[in-house]
């Protein structure tokens, strides 16, 4: 690099005395530019700490010509450039870096595969019309994006982050905007994750696609975030929460949100308005769960999906905790019965162990009758029939208290038919007609009162006599069927 330092125009050689002393250089005003292979020159040559202990990159407002190649490189110091225009792409491949920070840049793209960063990586408020890659990335601190805008080429990535270690936050807010896929398969965030108030837009896939990604806190896209393209998270583990409070998610593609076998503490589904495209939670294990029946999605798939706490919250200003709202056993039916795919068992006897766990029986009654109705469906005919049975008598066992309601029916129905047609006396002694008692004989089964085989009906009655045999047997067995299937769930 002797003949590059000797021809060093003005512009550089002031930057290279500002580098040693650590001083920030800025070239605003000035028509000359920093030359990209000088700059490498800086970042990559040794120099003598004892006589130079600040030494440092801070450059402002500076045009960098040319490829910056900085690839395998050991950066041992800081660099700082604001405001600066890249005309190539950065590479810093495999490099090694102790911090990094570019801030209101412009660059036609950032290669940065297998970088190791000690400290922090920061991006804000820059242009990026090409690709940001930085999948395979070790970085100490945090990886800030806030502000920036990617612009990635069609059915790209603008940010392509996949297996990248984060020990601190991914930070991509404060209108931060990509255009382009955001891939963030495998990747592991030590913080949080925070897209709140971002823009995301791919037309050709997923906005976000981060399948088994690790996230230590939380991750958050709420109050103003918007997707075009749906957000995958399939086997996304997330230990705090994953929150979509205010959130717009629309998709031309299958899912708008896909957090299928992930596990989550709790899940934040209180949208701005119901998400365009299907949401799928099968599989999903959450600590808690929160929505808001104005913003339930059309298709929502929850098979396998398990939680210990439902709860329905109201829209709230920004900053104010979420209200609960009360939401109906009927509202909640509802909501599992937007599966596209059709009646599933599961997700009714989750929601009723809900209820159960809140001391709320008769709801979760009335859930797992629901569950009987929806699997008559998909019954033979001949079953059907009995489910029907079942259902209009004793409510497959959930409502054995509508047996009493036929049974004092049709009680009142013999005392009535008995009284107008009294009925005859057999031969022998008999008792004294009563006809409530008679009525009362010919319903119960195995039971005698003395009545049925001392009076014989005439007539009419006798037909009626007979229904009531028949009713009470088969009040007898719907409400053992019933009972039998209750103990048996």
């Amino acid at each position: 690099m002797r003949g590059l330092r000797e021809r060093l125009n003005p512009a550089e050689r002031r930057l290279r005395i500002a580098f040693l002393r650590g001083d920030d250089f800025d070239l605003g005003g000035t028509t000359h530019a920093v030359r990209a292979e000088f700059v490498a020159d800086l970042l990559t040559r040794a120099v003598d700490r004892t006589a130079y202990p600040g030494v440092a990159l801070r450059l402002r407002n500076a045009t960098v010509l040319g490829r910056l190649d900085v690839r395998q490189a050991d950066i041992t110091v800081p660099v700082s450039i604001t405001g600066s225009t890249f005309t190539h792409v950065l590479d810093l491949t495999n490099a090694r870096a102790a911090s990094l920070v570019l801030s209101e840049c412009t660059l036609p793209g950032f290669r940065a595969r297998l970088l190791q960063v000690r400290g922090d990586l920061d991006l804000t408020r820059c242009t990026i019309t090409g690709e940001v890659n930085v999948c395979d990335a070790r970085i100490g601190g945090s990886l800030t994006l806030d502000g920036s805008a990617l612009r990635a080429a069609v059915e790209g990535h603008a940010l392509a982050a996949a297996r990248m270690t984060v020990t601190g936050d991914l930070s991509a807010r404060a209108g931060f905007s990509a255009f382009g896929r955001i891939w963030l398969s495998a990747a592991t965030v030590g913080g949080d994750v925070l897209f709140s108030g971002a823009t995301v837009r791919n037309p050709a896939g997923p906005a976000i696609d981060a399948n088994r990604l690790t996230v230590g806190g939380s991750f958050s896209a709420r109050y103003g975030f918007a997707a075009e393209g749906g957000i995958i998270l399939v086997h996304a583990q997330i230990g705090n929460q994953l929150n979509f409070t205010e959130a717009r998610i629309s998709t031309t593609d299958i899912w708008a949100l896909h957090v299928g076998g992930a596990q989550i503490g709790s899940l934040w589904l209180t949208f701005a308005a119901p998400p365009v495209g299907r949401v799928r939670l099968s599989g999903l294990q959450a600590d808690s769960i929160f929505d808001h029946p104005a913003t339930w999605p059309a298709e929502l798939d929850l098979i396998g999906c398990t939680y210990q706490l439902l709860l329905a919250r109201s829209p709230a200003p920004r900053g104010a905790p979420l209200p609960p709202r009360q939401v109906t056993v009927r509202q909640r039916l509802d909501w599992l019965r937007r599966s596209p795919d059709g009646y599933a068992p599961q997700p009714y006897e989750q929601l009723a162990a809900q209820y159960r766990h809140n001391g709320q029986d008769q709801e979760a009654r009335r859930v797992l009758l629901e569950k009987q109705r929806q699997r008559r469906a998909a019954l033979n005919f001949p079953a059907r029939i009995l489910g029907y049975l079942l259902d209009g008598v004793v409510g497959y066992g959930y409502r054995t208290w509508l047996a009493g309601v036929w049974l004092v029916a049709f009680w009142a129905i013999g005392t009535l038919t008995f009284t107008v047609q009294p009925s005859t006396p057999r031969s022998g002694a008999t008792p004294d007609h009563n006809p409530a008692l008679q009525a009362l004989d010919l319903l119960l089964p195995i039971v005698n009162l003395g009545h049925d085989g001392t009076w014989r009906p005439n007539g009419v009655s006798q037909y009626v006599a007979a229904l009531l045999i028949l009713v009470g047997w088969t009040l007898t067995t719907a409400v053992v069927a019933g009972i039998t299937r209750v103990l048996n769930r």
